[in-house]
Order: C-alpha cells, then sequence, then structure tokens
C-alpha cells in the first residue's frame, strides 16, 4: 500500500493552495493531491472567471488580518509565475451614505486605519461614469474606493497553485473519487484513504490528511449536513453598448446597493470586462438547498427558477445606463454555506489530529484561499496555526442552519464578497 505523509483530498480553491503551501512548509515531505474532476474544470465552487478581493471588508473583526496576508499572498502568487492571478485594480462600494454596508466599512476602516477614499456624488460620477443610473428620488450616492483590492482569476490561481506544488515534487491524481478517510486503522496508526479506481477501490495511506473538497464535505462527514447547507449561486454577464468605462482601466472591481422606489433593496456585485465585451454584473441571489451539489436541482437541469430570470432583467438597467437587460452568459455554482457564514477549518473531531477540513466557505473562500491553505498546512504539520480564528471550529453541536424552504432568497448581506 502506497504512502504519503501528507494527503490533500481536492484540489480547488482551498485544496490546491494546501498542496503548494505544503511543499512550502515541509519541502522534504511526500505529498499525494487527489482531485475528483480534472485538475481544472467547471464542477467547483471556484470556477466562473473572476472573484473579488476587497481589504476593507465590512465583516472586519478577524477577516481584516486574514485578508491581508491573503493579499500579499496573491501578490507573491503574481511573482513567482509570472501571472496575472490577482488583478490589482481597486475596488469600490456604492451607495448611499447611510445604507448600512456602507456605514459598516467606514467603521471597520476606521477602527484598523485601512487605506481608503470616499467620492462624493459628483466626483462618483465624474470619475466612474457608469455609475450614473440610479432610481427616481433615490438618496444621491457616495462611494468608498478600497485601492487594495482587485480582482482574482480563479482557474489561473488553482492551476498555479497545483503547478508550484508538482513542480517542488507532489503527486496529483485527478479524476479519482475518495471513497473513504480512516484515521488510525493504518499501519502505526496512519489514515487509511480509500479511493475509486479503475479497478475498483483501492487504499493509500498517509501521516496527516487535508480534506478540501468544498461542497462535497457531507459525502466524507455525514454529519456536516446539518452544519453545512449548499446553495446554488447563478452568475451572469451583461453586455455594455459602449465598453470603455468597463475595462479594467476604467473600473475597479465593484459592489452596488440601491433602493428602489418601492423600498426594496437591490444589490450587485461584479468585476471588469475582462474579454473586452461583456461585464460580469452579479446579484448575490441563491436557490435551493442540500448537502451537497448532487442534490440542487438547478444543476442537475441548468435551468434556474422563472422568478430569478425575470428579477436579474429587471435590475440590470437600474444599476448602469447602456447596459442590455438580458444576460450574454449565466453559469451556474454552488457553494456550501453555514450559519454564521464562518468557514470550517479545523482538525476533525476524532481524528487525533490526523485530519484537518476545510468546508462552509459561505461564499468566500477564493479571496481567502493562499491563507486558508496556508492554515490548513500548518495545521496538518504541528496541529497549529497562529493564524486560524477560534471561531472556525468544527461544529460539534446542533447550530442553525440556513431555513431549507427558503429556496429563491436574496442574501447580498452574505455573499457580496463571493463573487465575480
Amino acid at each position: 500500500m502506497k504512502h504519503y505523509d501528507y494527503v490533500v483530498i481536492g484540489c480547488g480553491s482551498i485544496g490546491s493552495m494546501a498542496l503548494w503551501q505544503l511543499t512550502e512548509l515541509a519541502p522534504d515531505a511526500s505529498v499525494l493531491g487527489i482531485e475528483r474532476f480534472g485538475r481544472i474544470h467547471t464542477k467547483g465552487s471556484y470556477s466562473g472567471e473572476s472573484r473579488l478581493l476587497r481589504v476593507a471588508l465590512k465583516e472586519g473583526g478577524v477577516y481584516i488580518p486574514l485578508v491581508q496576508e491573503a493579499r500579499r499572498m496573491w501578490c507573491e502568487l503574481n511573482e513567482r509565475t509570472g501571472r496575472d492571478v490577482f488583478l490589482p485594480v481597486g475596488a469600490i462600494s456604492v451607495a448611499p451614505a447611510d445604507f448600512p454596508t456602507m456605514v459598516e466599512t467606514m467603521e471597520v476602516i476606521n477602527a484598523h486605519g485601512l487605506d481608503h477614499e470616499v467620492l462624493d456624488a459628483e466626483q462618483l460620477a465624474e470619475r466612474y461614469p457608469a455609475f450614473a443610473a440610479a432610481p427616481e428620488g433615490a438618496d444621491p450616492d457616495v462611494a468608498i474606493i478600497d485601492p487594495a483590492g482587485g480582482g482574482i482569476r480563479p482557474e489561473l490561481a488553482v492551476a498555479t497553485a497545483q503547478q508550484l506544488a508538482l513542480d517542488a515534487g507532489a503527486t496529483l491524481w485527478d479524476g479519482t473519487r475518495v471513497l473513504a478517510v480512516e484515521p488510525g486503522v493504518g499501519e502505526d496508526g496512519t489514515t487509511v484513504i480509500r479511493v475509486d479506481g479503475a479497478d475498483g477501490p483501492v487504499e493509500v495511506t498517509a501521516g496527516k490528511v487535508i480534506v478540501a473538497n468544498g461542497s462535497w464535505a457531507a459525502d466524507l462527514y455525514p454529519d456536516l449536513a446539518e452544519h453545512v447547507t449548499v446553495h446554488t449561486l447563478p452568475l451572469t454577464w451583461y453586455l455594455p453598448l459602449q465598453i470603455a468605462d468597463f475595462l479594467p482601466e476604467n473600473l475597479p472591481i465593484f459592489m452596488r446597493d440601491i433602493t428602489t422606489s418601492g423600498g426594496t433593496v437591490w444589490h450587485c456585485y461584479g468585476a471588469p470586462s475582462l474579454d473586452g465585451y461583456s461585464v460580469k454584473i452579479s446579484h448575490g441571489d441563491f436557490s435551493g438547498a442540500a448537502a451537497t451539489p448532487d442534490g440542487l436541482e438547478e444543476l442537475r437541469t441548468g435551468v434556474l427558477p422563472e422568478v430569478l430570470t425575470e428579477v436579474f432583467a429587471e435590475r440590470s438597467s437600474a444599476f448602469f445606463d447602456g447596459v442590455l437587460d438580458d444576460p450574454v452568459r449565466l453559469t451556474l455554482h454552488h457553494d456550501g454555506f453555514t450559519a454564521d457564514h464562518a468557514p470550517i477549518l479545523s482538525t476533525v473531531p476524532g481524528s487525533n489530529g490526523a485530519v484537518t477540513i476545510a468546508t462552509g466557505m459561505s461564499g468566500n473562500g477564493m479571496k481567502f484561499a493562499p491563507v486558508y491553505g496556508r492554515i490548513s498546512a500548518e495545521l496538518a504539520i504541528s496541529g497549529e496555526s497562529s493564524l486560524r480564528p477560534a471561531s472556525f471550529d468544527y461544529p460539534t453541536t446542533d447550530a442553525p442552519r440556513i431555513p431549507k424552504d427558503n429556496h429563491v432568497t436574496n442574501i447580498s448581506r452574505v455573499v457580496n464578497t463571493h463573487s465575480a
């Protein structure tokens, strides 16, 4: 039976970074990554061309030092690979000055002394004319610019982290599904990992294991179905009639909140045009609820509830002038959400420290991926990480879940950093 010092299960957002960090922190160790699908694929939570990174996160608290370290590591990944994995175009939040997210963001900026710039309505219109659209009678918008923000190319991020690990001597099995993780049952107390081989189940052993299979965590740890709910997340791209205002040199990654004349709050987030003709404007809505993506009807059929597609068409022209109402591209994704939207990044109870798990990223995993990968690697190597907040513990009590019956829900307050 083949033995490895460390095995990473799932080599997407967090797993690829954990694989890379293991080769950095334990360069003499044998490291294996096991990926259920291809090295890069469209089935994970990370796909969709771009993700957002803001340093001025309204969540504040423990997330500020984490995102600052993540940004440093994104820049390191750019330097190490010579690729534009992270695009340092800045971030902009647009809404009336008294809108709750704007107030919360300014409180975090002031508490942590973060670099920023505030634009009044006139300055916003002059510098970023793309935001000229506004509901009739609405309060004037202001903007908070986060110059440390930017966009992430998620597929490239995963591929480059994998490649750094491979270049450092790691092994990667793709197209391989893990059937079970059994700590302590192997020779000398090692962990046995059973995988679905071409000729039936195959076993390998590991000194330590990192489970980073994201939305499929409940396949290996069924108790997590009570703590992590997987939802479908649609992403949409629209066609501006004039593209110049939406190019990366003219537009940061963005979030916008508007209140309609009827008092309804609409939210969008997105990234500047990376293809030169369309712009990603997504809405922070999800649908469906399941223990894993395999239970989501929208992902099986590729069809969203009609109410969502109608809402998207209504909103798009309200957010931006000169943008056609219907998307030119719509893709369906997923992620697992915890009740408090904090990830589960911890050793697994009962594994005697042999298994670390990273799941429940709640729409926010990619921006933190390098630092979460490092935390995972440190936990596997030493059992502890000074970077890891205690709030990321494995759930051991019956925590409340996001209600299953809320099948079409606007969660802009939750996933406005998921994005783009």
